[in-house]
């Protein structure tokens, strides 16, 4: 099962990459407040995407 913030497999971007990289950066600095805003920003550039089948 995928989640909004799940990694897709079928469909890269540059823009996913880089904010799932923050991401990975806020948790190993163990910054909580920029994970959650990471994964929002993830959600909101994903749904940017065509549909996926």
């Amino acid at each position: 099962m995928s989640t909004p913030t799940s990694a897709s497999t079928t469909h890269r971007c540059p823009e996913c990459e880089a904010l799932e990289r923050g991401r990975k950066q806020a948790e190993v600095e163990r910054d909580l407040s920029r994970v959650t805003d990471f994964n929002v920003l993830i959600v909101r550039h994903r749904l940017t995407h065509p549909t996926e089948p």
